[in-house]
């Protein structure tokens, strides 16, 4: 399949901004090459493999890398104007040069690009994300996520995925059932199951994630566990019997790692597939939606519990009454 991939330079200030604003404009994935996500993973992540010529093969500056839609050329025009527009004065940082180059790919090339810069790394205390393409080998207290992300958004490097899994190892007791709404790579649905929940269901508007997923839960010995389904948040699930328990009420933890609109549209009815005292698990939340996310929230009869804030995103773990 092929598609377009913009390709644009800023700083790492900006990186997440820029990737937002390709989101919101249709990108159907984004990735950011970062050279100080290896030099310096702080406490989120453990790099196993760094050599110079890993780094070497970074940009000096940053790139941000979003995936178009061959028949959406107009996505691509908006996305350049609300990045182009961007300036130090508005931000409040740096934003880079801000030059912009396009380029039609095919799956190949997307899967090749992501195995160049994708090594082992852990995320909080005990969850190691595994491309399946390295080796590694786990201490005892170690989990292991063997990850093949494939077209789908979810690899664990960018901050809005790190949150939600240090925040699922807090949220984790065993024998949960667990929804995971937006999918993608399937990596915290999982993730919940390596830490101790019974079953899952992940959920993806695209078939591709939805696939991936699948094919996730497989590799690491979950698929009989672990239900993949596409769909439109959590419209038509209450139709079917082998999910229907998962949005009815049935459900003791939701996992949302997407974007501040769709969070705010999944409220009410994430609230009604939890049972009394379940966890939502919501990230994707770029710093200045943080408060629409929580208004709405709260309005559904959520309290917040737990924060965790990374750079210019907001990941919330709050819990129904």
């Amino acid at each position: 399949m092929r598609y377009y991939e913009l390709s644009i330079h800023t700083t790492t200030e900006a990186s997440d901004l820029v990737a937002e604003l390709a989101r919101e404009e249709g990108a159907s994935g984004v990735s950011i090459f970062d050279r100080s996500d290896l030099e310096s993973r702080g406490e989120y992540a453990r790099w196993d493999v760094i050599d110079d010529e890993m780094l070497d093969s970074f940009p000096a500056d940053v790139i941000v890398r979003a995936v178009f839609s061959i028949d959406r050329p107009d996505d691509i025009e908006r996305a350049k104007a609300r990045v182009h527009s961007l300036s130090q004065e508005e931000t409040g940082y740096p934003v880079g040069t801000l030059e912009s180059f396009l380029d039609v790919r095919d799956d190949a090339d997307w899967a090749d690009n992501w195995k160049a810069y994708f090594k082992p790394f852990r995320v909080g205390r005990r969850l190691v994300v595994k491309p399946t393409w390295e080796s590694f080998e786990a201490s005892a207290d170690e989990l292991v996520l063997e990850l093949d992300p494939g077209m789908a958004f979810g690899t664990g490097t960018h901050e809005t995925t790190s949150m939600c899994l240090e925040l699922l190892e807090g949220a984790v007791l065993g024998g949960e059932t667990v929804l995971d709404v937006g999918c993608g790579s399937g990596i915290l649905a999982i993730a919940a199951l390596k830490l101790g929940a019974a079953r899952a269901l992940a959920v993806d508007f695209d078939p591709d994630a939805a696939r991936v997923a699948k094919a996730n839960s497989a590799l690491n010995g979950m698929e009989s566990s672990m239900l993949t389904r596409t769909g439109d948040l959590l419209i038509g699930l209450d139709e079917s019997e082998d999910t229907r328990e998962y949005v009815c009420g049935g459900c003791d933890l939701l996992l949302a790692n997407i974007l501040a609109d769709i969070i705010i549209r999944l409220a009410p009815s994430a609230h009604a597939a939890l049972k009394p005292g379940g966890i939502m698990i919501a990230s994707g939340i770029i710093r200045d939606r943080e408060a629409d996310v929580r208004a709405a929230l709260e309005s559904q009869g959520f309290a917040v519990e737990r924060e965790k804030l990374v750079g210019e995103w907001t990941a919330l773990a709050v819990r129904k009454a």
